[in-house]
């Protein structure tokens, strides 16, 4: 990953810039922005160190050290120097491999230069360090740990650098010229290239920063072309660049390159076929039919198999009828789903088919004695002899007056009805096989029908019925009516109004009703002499309710509380829905974790420590109807909290007693994560830390005299072990000496001068106090510099995973209650005891460091803000197109 930074922010914030000469790191090396090479020339040190090819930060190369099990893990660069001159030094660098976890590889033991403090190289991303520092004599030294003095011979610690500049503060001002023929080419549906002009510069450009959207995605160092990967098909991107020297001016902007990509590859196969059928089987033929196969862009063929061989291609047809069987023969059949890409889809079920056998078609013999009786002025009686067929008749289908009004099975008798008063009628009947064959036509019976007046009105309906009800419609059914000679038609009536005629057919299909209304159906029969039939039963039908269709509004602010290392809480405001939200389900990294009916929070468990985890909600009405997902919250779980106590130490002792001053020494406490401190008291009264040291060089103690120490051991989480056993050493007496301080500093005929003073014990300057101090001065102080060592840790342990960073809440109560910072001692304090120089650096150090973390917090605050933010313009160009789709809708009616 690249470090990234939004140069136009930088530059509204108006962040103060120094601007440098030329850069000093001048060898054809690794390292080198303006003089790049495959070497390490000008970089020593006992670490394996190489030139690296595959990892850099800008250029092709840069330089890796990696440690070895013989103490090696220094990697060093000296260059010239002009004394007291100030300089900028910026080095990228980034953790490689560990052979130890944390590798926690550090810029450590310059020498040459003031101004410097240790720095470690954290993360396995490029960053960049800046060092302003002044130079103390004319070959000043840079130095590189691969990893600590406690695991110096742990092999394998690596640490890689890049981009070495060093610059004298103060001289070049003048910015590079703008790019202005940035153009793309070869672009695909992931990446384009990049390419532009040189830009001029008075003393040289040593890079390029690429830019997509505003955001910076890459340094090139002096290459003026870019290969951009990693971007989305069919998707615009606009780029830009900029021009830097090696005294950090940079150009205005280039010109803006639009890249459209291409639409993506496609590589998602169909889904399978799953119900493939049959139907119309035959003794050489079948129809095959299937659902049809999803696609991501679409299916555009189908490959039809009959056992295991390609017999067609129905292209997106999803029938096929096969032709060419042999009767009575099983045979399978699968098929196989294709989209244009050319990607196939798994087999589908298979069907298997059994063909029929070979058909009959050899027709019934024709019917001869078609005879009438019982003749009435509506309907007569028909009969006839069996006919004969190799296989046998399944039909006889009756005639009247050449069309077909009846089919009768193997009866040989029917009855006709239905027909009018004086009037001539011819029947014949067919005679079919089951194989469909047809005999010849019977002989022709005439029937001439008596005429007689109809005024029997049909029977009255009496089951009238409902079924299939929605919020618009029913379908209405009963049985038919009786006449003497027959219903021709039935009219249907909606609360006492006739909404249809059906003819002869006995339902009707309802439309156009209001949702959740109450109607009453009848329907009345009618003959063809106009008689009708009484009123039927009366049909209630209550309409359902409408569809539900609309989706809850989506959850806007979830959002969590009382985190542990193992759960958090969610809570969120209810959605809204036109009829009611009956479910809301949560989701963990996309996947369903849970249901909470109504309720709008839910107790997350079963979490990992030190984790980040991101959940989302979906409201749901009782429809199924489901809402757009929630924003995304993002939870960081803490550390399992440390509260085992180190252990007691039981050895104390002393040695090298004297009359103003001892060394105590002990065996190291045990503890499950790790001492960090020891604390030492004499006779019950705290006197110092050695932080991780289990020595103590203790002064200030008066001659012949009796005291007894005791030490604490502490962990980071602030555990402490029970006291340790108590070492009581006796000073010896005083040897007489008379110190120069007190017997001869107000004496004007003495003035002492020398080269180098050396004392074996205290000494005190206007005072005859020293207070147990090596060095006591009674008034102010004035050094060039001035060097702290402690013994104790310094607070890179703000960095560890363990660390309890306070929210910034509980800072503000606790500056409420007390006045001032947490772990900063108060003015009463300090004007009671003094303050130690060393102390508070590391203390001021750890502030520093603990802003630093709320800073990066920050930032990733404002980030997310800026991608809800950018979530929202998005959602506001979709509402303002459905708004311009309606309004054309709307103009269009």
């Amino acid at each position: 990953m690249i470090f990234k930074r939004v140069l136009p922010l930088i530059l509204i914030l108006g962040f103060p810039s120094t601007f440098f000469s030329q850069n000093l790191h001048v060898e054809s090396n690794a390292a080198s922005i303006e003089n790049e090479a495959n070497a390490t020339t000008g970089w020593i040190g006992d670490a394996t160190i190489t030139s690296d090819g595959t990892d850099a930060q800008s250029g092709s190369f840069s330089i890796r050290a990696v440690s070895t099990s013989a103490n090696g893990r220094i990697l060093e660069y000296y260059f010239d120097a002009v004394v007291g001159e100030d300089y900028v030094i910026r080095i990228w660098a980034k953790e490689g491999p560990k052979g130890t976890v944390p590798g926690a590889p550090a810029f450590a033991a310059w020498a040459g230069m003031a101004g410097f403090s240790v720095t470690e190289i954290s993360g396995t991303e490029w960053a960049e360090y800046v060092f302003n520092v002044r130079a103390t004599t004319s070959r000043p030294r840079i130095r590189v740990y691969t990893s600590p003095s406690s695991t110096s011979t742990i092999a394998g610690n690596t640490v890689l650098i890049d981009a070495v500049s060093i610059v004298v503060a103060g001289s070049d001002t003048e910015a590079p010229s703008a790019v202005t023929d940035l153009s793309s080419s070869n672009t695909t549906s992931t990446g384009t290239d990049l390419t532009w002009s040189a830009s001029t510069d008075n003393i040289g450009v040593t890079n390029y920063e690429v830019f997509r959207d505003g955001v910076s995605i890459a340094n090139t160092g002096t290459a003026t072309t870019f290969n951009v990967t990693g971007l989305s098909p069919e998707t615009s991107y606009n780029f830009t660049v900029f021009a830097e020297d090696a005294a950090g001016n940079t150009s205005t902007v280039s010109n803006t390159v639009n890249v459209n990509t291409l639409a993506g590859t496609d590589t998602e196969a169909p889904s399978a076929v799953t119900d493939l059928g049959s139907s119309n089987t035959t003794s050489t033929g079948t129809d095959l039919t299937w659902s049809a196969s999803t696609d991501n862009i679409g299916v555009t063929n189908y490959e039809v198999f009959r056992d295991g061989v390609s017999i067609a291609n129905t292209g997106t047809t999803t029938t096929f009828n096969v032709t060419g069987l042999s009767p009575e023969t099983s045979y399978n059949f699968t098929v196989f789903a294709e989209d244009a890409a050319g990607n196939t889809s798994a087999v589908s079920n298979t069907e298997t088919v059994n063909t029929l056998a070979a058909p009959d078609t050899e027709a019934p013999s024709a019917v001869t004695d078609l005879s009438s009786s019982n003749t009435t002025s509506t309907g007569t009686d028909l009969a006839w002899s069996a006919s004969t067929d190799n296989v046998g008749v399944t039909n006889y289908e009756v005639f009247r007056d050449g069309v077909s009004i009846a089919n009768t099975g193997t009866t040989t008798t029917f009855n006709v009805i239905g027909l009018s008063p004086s009037t001539s009628y011819d029947f014949t009947v067919f005679a079919e096989d089951a194989a469909g064959n047809t005999s010849a036509v019977s002989n022709t019976e005439t029937v001439n029908t008596p005429g007689v007046p109809d005024t029997e009105a049909p029977s009255a309906v009496t089951d009238l019925g409902s079924s299939n009800t929605t919020s618009t419609g029913t379908d209405l059914t009963w049985s038919a009516s009786t006449d003497n000679i027959g219903v021709t038609n039935y009219e249907v009536f909606r609360d006492g109004v006739s909404i249809a005629n059906t003819g002869t057919t006995t339902t009707f299909n309802v439309t156009g009703l209001s949702p959740e209304t109450s109607y009453d159906f009848t329907v009345f029969a009618e003959d063809a002499a106009g008689n009708t039939s009484a009123v039927s039963n009366t049909e209630t039908v209550n309409t359902l309710a409408a569809p539900d269709t609309e989706a809850p509004s989506a959850v806007t602010d979830l959002s969590s509380s009382n985190t542990t290392s193992t759960g958090t809480d969610l809570a969120w405001s209810a959605s809204t829905d036109n009829v009611g939200v009956t479910n809301y389900e949560v989701f963990r990294d996309g996947v369903s974790i849970a249901n909470t009916g109504a309720a709008t929070t839910f107790n997350v468990t079963g979490l990992s420590p030190s984790t980040s985890y991101n959940f989302t909600v979906f409201a749901e009405d009782a429809a199924g109807n489901t809402s757009a997902v929630s924003n995304t919250e993002t939870v960081n779980t803490p550390a399992v909290p440390d509260t085992e106590a180190p252990s007691a130490i039981t050895d104390l002792g002393s040695s090298n007693t004297t009359s103003t001053g001892t060394s105590l020494s002990w065996s190291a406490s045990t503890d499950n994560v790790g001492v960090t401190n020891y604390e030492v008291f004499r006779d019950g009264v705290s006197i110092g830390s050695s932080g991780t040291a289990t020595t103590f060089n203790v002064t200030g103690l008066t001659p012949s005299t009796s005291y007894d120490f005791t030490v604490f051991a502490e962990d980071l989480a602030g555990n402490t072990s029970t006291v340790s056993n108590t070492e009581t050493v006796t000073t010896s007496a005083g040897g007489g000496v008379v110190d120069y301080t007190s017997e001869n500093s107000n004496l004007t005929t003495v003035d002492w001068t020398a080269r180098d003073l050396f004392a074996d014990r205290n000494v005190g300057i206007g005072t005859t106090d020293t207070q147990g101090y090596r060095l006591a001065v009674a008034g102010n102080v004035i050094a060039e510099g001035v060097r702290v060592e402690l013994q104790g840790n310094w607070p890179d342990f703000v960095f560890h995973d363990q660390f309890d960073l306070l929210k910034l809440e509980e800072i503000r109560k606790y500056i409420q209650e007390h006045g001032h910072l947490p772990n900063i001692p108060s003015a009463k304090q300090i004007e009671e005891e003094g303050i130690d120089l060393g102390t508070m650096n590391a203390k001021l150090l750890q502030k520093i460091e603990e802003l630093t973390l709320y800073v990066l917090s920050q930032n990733d605050e404002i980030k997310e803000l800026k991608e809800e933010n950018e979530k929202m313009k998005d959602l506001l160009k979709r509402l303002e197109r459905i708004e311009k789709k309606l309004d054309v809708n709307g103009s269009s009616h």
